[in-house]
């Protein structure tokens, strides 16, 4: 894909740009895991399908004034619909088996997001760069360079020093229990490289549009989330002894009481409301913030906030500002992390190029790759006029993948490997 130098911006204003996503970025991770440890493992189920019906309202309240504004405006122009007809007419199957993929990957995040460390979620979260590329190569026979698998490789044997490490190490104050949810964790990365490679086979050579497929995905996701309550049963999933499905359903309920703080829930005054609802908005804003620079700023300033991103989120966990839940990174977890971002930096460095001035998207998922990106730039953004007044967008660089929860806006655009 050929691309131009797209529209130039003061370089205060993309320091700006930079710093701002850096900041929102290590936020929003941040704003996951505490999430998740002030509900505790009680109410983790909760929390998985709370997300997804925020979503479900944040994506609609995005989506539904846009289609009738555009109802509004086909009265007198027919070509106005931002809806491109080939995706209204999909047949609903392929929403559900999305869905259902992502269902899979948030609930065992879900499971595992209590008792897997912050630090250790950021690092793992990387590991679906190498799942993905596996699971692409066989479904879609898509070829890596030698320096694109050895960064891979680098990226998973950075994960398991950092992981196996901090388990196992003499000391360890880690559970059977909290590493069989650092196994859940790692395991949410097949289904949802599962659902990105089915997103690509689905839509091969469409129009699409980014909020359109999110909310349509997101509401059957919600009630799909809901139907993998008996799986709280199971010995190990969301207890050591597995929780009966009455219980369970009860939690449910009693997480929803916790989310509003109404008396007797035990969640008054602990802003449990405020903290799942600003998750969400802080990962749209991130998702946002990162769209942005992939229209503004160059592909190597990309790929350096990505980079710089990996560690400066894994560290903040052990900073004094976390109170209560500062985190202790083992010595061997900064080793793990030096390799991960090695690993990376080698991984960007064998994405395919063009001559001078002319960069390439990665070709994990092609094409509905680049297709998907224009479509989520014209749709949220707006195009860039080049100089002969044809649009022309900013192909992304590979970047580090994101936790699984950054399911809104750009996505697609800014890490050019998930949908």
């Amino acid at each position: 894909m050929v691309v131009d130098a797209g529209p130039q911006i003061s370089t205060l204003h993309l320091i700006g740009l930079v710093s701002s996503l850096l900041c929102v970025g290590t936020c929003n991770s941040i704003a996951y895991k505490v999430c998740y440890a002030v509900y505790g493992e009680k109410y983790a189920y909760f929390v998985s399908n709370g997300i997804n019906a925020l979503y479900v309202v944040f994506g609609g309240a995005i989506l539904y004034p846009r289609q009738l504004r555009s109802h509004c405006q086909q009265k007198s122009d027919s070509s106005s619909d931002p809806i491109p007809k080939e995706l209204r007419h999909q047949p609903q199957y392929k929403f559900v088996v999305m869905a259902l993929l992502d269902s899979c990957g948030t609930f065992l995040s879900a499971m595992g997001s209590v008792r897997t460390p912050g630090y250790m979620q950021t690092i793992l979260n990387q590991t679906l760069i190498p799942i993905l590329m596996f699971t692409s190569s066989v479904a879609l026979g898509t070829r890596f360079t030698a320096a694109q698998i050895s960064g891979a490789a680098l990226i998973v044997a950075g994960a398991l020093l950092s992981s196996l490490e901090s388990m196992l190490a003499p000391g360890s104050v880690m559970t059977s229990q909290d590493s069989m949810s650092v196994m859940f964790y790692l395991a949410s990365n097949v289904p949802y490289a599962l659902s990105a490679v089915y997103k690509e086979i689905a839509f091969k050579n469409q129009k699409t549009d980014v909020m359109y497929l999110t909310q349509q995905v997101s509401i059957y996701q919600f009630f799909i989330g809901l139907l993998m309550l008996p799986l709280t049963a199971v010995p190990g999933v969301a207890s050591p002894d597995g929780m009966p499905i009455s219980e369970a359903t009860e939690d449910l309920v009693d997480g929803t009481r916790c989310y509003l703080e109404l008396p007797g829930s035990g969640c008054v005054h602990r802003s449990t409301c405020l903290l799942l609802t600003g998750y969400c908005l802080l990962n749209f804003m991130y998702n946002t913030l990162g769209l942005y620079l992939t229209k503004f700023a160059s592909s190597t300033v990309n790929a350096i906030t990505s980079s710089l991103l990996l560690p400066v989120t894994a560290l903040a966990f052990t900073l004094p500002v976390m109170g209560p839940f500062k985190e202790k990174i083992h010595r061997d977890a900064f080793y793990g992390l030096a390799v991960i971002v090695f690993g990376f930096v080698l991984y960007q460095a064998g994405t395919p190029g063009k001559s001078k001035g002319v960069e390439a998207t990665p070709k994990i998922l092609s094409p509905i790759s680049r297709k998907v990106e224009e479509e989520e730039m014209k749709s949220l953004l707006g195009s860039s006029k080049g100089a002969k007044g044809g649009e022309r967008l900013r192909a992304s660089p590979a970047a580090p993948i994101p936790t699984f929860q950054e399911r809104m806006v750009g996505i697609k655009v800014r890490h050019g490997l998930k949908p």
